[in-house]
């Protein structure tokens, strides 16, 4: 009896420990992966505080450049996750996607040089609309490729004059783009407010760098979990679903929301947060 018992777990094996493998990619301040804020990004420490309730999945930090990280999640041979990411509906026909958000933040803003706010009279986070700004100003409008900036604004950036778009490809596009806007060879560059606030301090320019807030999006712009669309992805965001209201609701998740951002928008994120009443 005891020797068939051993032959079948030989047969078996041991049993296989439970892992996510989760893409990071080069979209600072939300992943540090070069320099001596290794690991400090917001979403690795999102990533960090999930693990800590799910103490029966390891968690595994898997690099891919931001040009390859959506086309590996949706191979469904190898199962990927991928946080703070947009549902949208192309998406969602190779992804499976958490049911709440997983991070929030404040939506997409504006970089302009404080000349050009000025010749054009407006203010720092001010609300424009960014069709009718860009076009009715003759601007040229900076954004990183293979980016999403949610459904509305990518429908948005499609719809203007190709010659009023600079699309910038690679690593570090976004710091690309931003020294552009200093050297006045774009006029104003799509990004979240943490990551023009963070590009700005590493460039160690002088420029006068202003944020121009959009009236075509909600305020506040919520990420969720990704994964990719087989049953081990399903498996992993029922697990997740379970988990994410915990999650959000912490005190180490709302001062990880704010790490990388300027006091003054510190403050409207956590006024709109107090206000919002849902997601």
């Amino acid at each position: 009896m005891r020797k068939t018992l051993f032959l079948l777990l030989m047969l078996i094996g041991p049993a296989k420990a439970k892992s996510i493998d989760w893409i990071i990619t080069d979209f600072p301040p939300y992943y540090m992966i070069s320099d001596d804020l290794e690991g400090t990004g917001r979403d690795e420490l999102v990533i960090n505080l999930l693990h800590s309730h799910l103490p029966d999945y390891s968690e595994n930090k898997i690099f891919f450049p931001a040009s390859r990280a959506i086309r590996a999640l949706s191979d469904k041979r190898k199962t990927y996750c991928m946080l703070s990411l947009y549902k949208t509906r192309e998406r969602q026909k190779f992804m499976h996607f958490s049911d709440s958000y997983a991070t929030v933040g404040l939506s997409p803003t504006l970089a302009i040089s404080n000349k050009t706010l000025a010749a054009l009279n407006k203010q720092q986070l001010e609300t424009v609309s960014l069709k009718q700004f860009i076009e009715k100003h003759n601007l040229v409008l900076g954004v990183a490729m293979q980016r999403s900036y949610g459904s509305v604004l990518d429908d948005i950036i499609k719809s203007l004059p190709k010659e009023q778009v600079l699309t910038r490809p690679g690593q570090d596009a976004l710091e690309s783009l931003t020294n552009m806007l200093i050297k006045k060879r774009v006029d104003a560059v799509i990004g979240y407010p943490s990551e023009h606030h963070y590009i700005h301090k590493l460039t160690h320019t002088k420029a006068e760098l202003s944020q121009l807030l959009l009236d075509d999006i909600s305020p506040l712009a919520y990420g969720y979990v990704g994964c990719t669309k087989n049953e081990n992805g399903k498996e992993i965001i029922g697990v997740i679903n379970e988990t994410i209201p915990v999650l959000t609701n912490s005190q180490a998740f709302k001062s990880i929301m704010v790490k990388w951002l300027p006091n003054y928008l510190e403050t409207k994120l956590d006024n709109l947060l107090k206000g919002k009443v849902s997601s």
